[in-house]
């Protein structure tokens, strides 16, 4: 009975362990805080849902407008159903930050509570332990010389075989925890780097919601609000466009020999970036607000005014002067028929019929022309056509 007796104690135990080795007041209170919160996370879901929808409803706006002739009311009712359209996309943007923030918190009190029950499982089995080897480990040798009959042997192995695979199930719920422990730290490792990679790009939606907003006011006042104007601009455009192109294939002409003996390193072909901020508008980019007026051909980068702009490979400056569409721009004429355009600058730090190194500085960026803010509009050209700068761009 004495045998009998110590296994009934561990038995005991291990049911004392199940039943108390969770503070079942806890858990619910936990339990209740975990559903308001997927409660919470799923209204916002539901919310980004309805604002994609509208979402979709201005880009079949905006389409439409593409599409019409170009006319200075239908440019207008575009850049209005942008801004409307940027607007949205930052309200979901937001949205999903705070989901995103509500799904850290889930997991972080998952692994809080993981935590805390790695903590109990471990003190049980402890206690466990420390129960069989207080009373010198109770093994089946044990058992067959202590039990007093046949039948008290045959319900003490019984009871000892409980006991061993309550333990075998501790130790194995406490690897189960560790694992799932793991794991969730692992997603929120993965929710934290998509919360941050969320806030940036909430930080260009609004870049671009301003130069929406800016491009309507620029609109408006460099046609005085009139259809008439809005076709003289446009015509001043396209010939400002063509007069460029013709330009760049008579210098580079005239200047073959010359920027061949520059390009002493072979690298004028290699285009290295003029500055870095946030792309606000791509090559051919089909969101651009004046994309009637004349087709967007490089790349516009937001930098506050004054930012210091870099040749982006040795050459020949062409020139440096003031136009309708580009302000005040800089065109770099290099080897190979490769030309650069650098415009929107506030001031000239270069003349024309002057040669220029990989980095030098050509000048500051600023906001002149048909500019919506402080940027610089890039442009990589191939035989005076311009071509996507993103496909010649390296880190040099």
């Amino acid at each position: 009975m004495k045998i009998r007796s110590k296994i009934a104690c561990l038995m005991l135990l291990c049911i004392l362990g199940s039943l108390f080795g969770d503070n079942n007041f806890s858990l619910a209170q936990q339990a209740g805080d975990i559903n308001e919160l997927q409660d919470q996370i799923d209204v916002k879901k539901a919310q980004i849902d309805q604002i994609n929808d509208k979402i979709d409803e201005y880009r079949t706006r905006i389409n439409q407008y593409s599409n019409q002739a170009a006319s200075l009311m239908g440019d207008v009712e575009m850049i209005e159903n942008q801004i409307a359209l940027a607007q949205l996309d930052i309200q979901s943007t937001e949205i999903e930050i705070e989901s995103q923030q509500m799904e850290v918190q889930l997991l972080e009190q998952a692994i809080e509570e993981q935590e805390s029950k790695i903590v109990r499982q471990r003190e049980i089995l402890e206690n466990m332990i420390f129960e069989l080897n207080k009373n010198d480990g109770i093994g089946f040798v044990e058992v067959l010389f202590g039990a007093g009959d046949f039948n008290e042997l045959f319900m003490a192995v019984k009871d000892l075989e409980t006991v061993n695979a309550d333990l075998q199930n501790a130790l194995n719920e406490t690897k189960a925890t560790k694992e799932s422990l793991g794991a969730d730290k692992i997603e929120q490792e993965e929710k934290l780097e998509n919360l941050v990679a969320l806030q940036e790009s909430l930080k260009n939606q609004i870049e671009q919601m301003e130069h929406q907003v800016g491009a309507k006011s620029v609109l408006i006042a460099q046609t005085q609000d009139s259809e008439s104007e809005y076709r003289v601009l446009m015509s001043e455009l396209r010939q400002e466009q063509q007069y460029i192109s013709n330009q760049i294939n008579t210098l580079q002409s005239e200047m073959s020999g010359k920027l061949d003996d520059l390009d002493e390193l072979g690298d004028s072909t290699l285009i290295s970036w003029p500055t870095h901020g946030i792309i606000t508008a791509i090559f051919h980019d089909p969101s651009y607000p004046f994309r009637h007026l004349f087709e967007h051909g490089g790349l516009d980068i937001a930098v506050p005014t004054g930012t210091p702009i870099e040749a982006a490979a040795p050459g020949y400056v062409a020139w440096a002067r003031t136009g309708a569409s580009y302000g005040n721009y800089v065109m770099i004429i290099h080897a190979n028929g490769y030309a650069t355009l650098y415009a929107h600058l506030s001031s000239f730090n270069v003349s024309a019929d002057q040669f220029v190194s990989r980095g030098q500085v050509i000048g500051y960026s600023g906001s002149t022309g048909l500019s919506t803010g402080p940027h610089l509009h890039f442009e990589v050209r191939v035989n005076g056509i311009p071509v996507n700068p993103q496909s010649y761009l390296v880190d040099y």
